[in-house]
């Protein structure tokens, strides 16, 4: 039997009573299936608020949870609130923005019954995360601003808390109420992270390399981005064209001054790795190859034709990462056009990679080890099956060749092979499992917004239509 076999499927992705998958009682329930089935692990996507697009690539903070994964079921077993009716249960897909006002009105009446009661609790979790007021801060003014960027502010809020050590004290209830969301999120994963530890399921995480320009951690940290004295982005984050794409990829990240990053040993960046590091037991780090080499675009550009790469803090931030978090576990996702000396860096620091069969079943002399993730896909790849039915026929054809099969065989002869690859884990997306085709399908690069990132399962009866069991 191998057990170093996992599932890729973001919590959103849950079946719930409340239009989203959550830290409750269907988070366990899927644990306990992962664990009967002799799943090892569940890679989630980032726990982060959801940015622009609803994507959790670009987030407001990073080190914050989104409150749409508090489970209001939970929060009815602490007597907080009662009489909750579902809603938007049986949605395929996921409506965040509805998903938002629905919770965030029924955590609102939870936050008043909790107010009668004691709160040393909320108290102990705000001296032991301090980043939370200023987060909270962030999240009010926002809303005070139509939503708008920080730089869209007034100067006061903008430049808010180089002046000031506390929040401000007319918007006090509405940033302790936020308070109180990450409390309870941050309360919910931690027990249920134990739980699957129990279990002897790995919770892998994901975080992406860059932070959103509309964040927390660029409205505290202007010195440390490219940005202009009207802080504005100079530079911006992308790829350059490829086989893929004759524009590149224009992402709009804000760029890390890592020149500026040196001075106080990158501090920004290395407890934001480590803390979130410490909320999993594997940390993914999205787009691993910029801590080497990273492209930069002008920041007016319109595409991401023109642009230079650049020298990033390569095994120095590591070294500083290692001496503070020993015991992180890194997994490089070290997937497109890489330089070779991504590479050399991955090896040097004993990072394993990624291997991805949709990718590589093409490449004759891919080859995967047993420091290596081998992925059917990612996140970011067309479901299997789906991916099998849009190959062109001479591509099946070589495939049929390869695999000595019937077009109708394809699906499971690469599963087969998937299985046998050395690795150190392997891991499925739930779609490839229950053979879904493209429908299913998580997120298309370089499009924004539904149904990206939406897709979920309604109920945990299609589980039992798994194509295929770890044995």
């Amino acid at each position: 039997m191998r057990n170093n076999v996992g599932i890729l499927l973001p919590v959103a992705s849950l079946p719930g009573e409340h239009g989203i998958g959550d830290f409750g009682p269907n988070a366990y329930r899927f644990i306990d299936w992962l664990s009967k089935h002799h799943y090892r692990y569940w890679q989630v996507l980032p726990l982060n608020p959801m940015g622009f697009g609803d994507s959790p690539y670009m987030s407001t903070c990073s080190i914050a949870l989104d409150f749409r994964y508090i489970s209001l079921t939970v929060l009815q077993e602490m007597g907080l609130i009662k009489d909750i009716p579902h809603y938007r249960e049986n949605s395929p897909y996921v409506n965040f923005w509805k998903v938002h006002n629905f919770k965030e009105k029924w955590i609102y009446k939870a936050y008043l019954e909790y107010r009668k009661g004691k709160m040393e609790a909320l108290k102990k979790f705000k001296t032991r995360h301090p980043w939370v007021m200023k987060y909270a801060t962030y999240e009010v003014f926002k809303k005070h601003n139509n939503l708008s960027p920080w730089n869209y502010w007034s100067e006061e809020e903008i430049h808010y808390y180089d002046y000031h050590n506390n929040p401000p004290k007319r918007y006090l209830k509405e940033i302790d109420f936020i308070v109180f969301e990450q409390f309870l999120a941050h309360n919910q994963w931690h027990r249920l992270l134990s739980y699957a530890r129990s279990k002897n399921v790995k919770i892998i995480d994901d975080m992406p390399f860059y932070v959103g320009f509309d964040s927390m951690e660029c409205w505290l940290n202007k010195d440390q981005f490219a940005f202009d004295e009207n802080n504005k982005q100079t530079l911006v984050g992308g790829v350059p064209p490829d086989a893929f794409s004759e524009t590149g990829q224009l992402w709009g990240s804000p760029i890390y001054l890592f020149d500026k990053m040196r001075e106080d040993g990158y501090k920004l960046l290395i407890e934001r790795t480590g803390y979130i590091g410490e909320m999993c037991d594997y940390l993914r780090i999205d787009h691993f190859r910029a801590f080497d080499t990273y492209y930069v675009i002008p920041g007016d550009a319109k595409d991401a034709r023109i642009g230079e790469w650049k020298v990033g803090p390569r095994d120095e931030f590591f070294h500083i990462l290692k001496e503070k978090y020993p015991n992180i576990n890194i997994i490089a996702e070290d997937l497109g056009d890489l330089f070779p000396s991504v590479i050399e860096l991955r090896d040097r620091l004993g990072f394993p990679g990624m291997y991805i069969e949709e990718f590589k079943l093409f490449e004759p002399n891919a080859a995967s080890n047993d420091n290596m993730i081998v992925y059917t896909g990612t996140h970011d790849n067309d479901t299997l099956y789906g991916w099998i039915k849009s190959l062109k026929e001479d591509e099946k054809a070589q495939l049929r060749n390869r695999f000595n099969c019937k077009d109708n065989q394809l699906y499971n002869k690469i599963i087969e092979h998937v299985l046998s690859l050395p690795s150190l884990m392997t891991i499925f997306p739930l779609q490839d499992i229950l053979k879904l085709d493209s429908k299913a399908r998580m997120n298309v690069p370089g499009t924004c917004g539904y149904p990206n990132f939406c897709w979920r399962i309604k109920n945990f009866d299609i589980l039992k239509k798994a194509k295929f069991k770890i044995k």
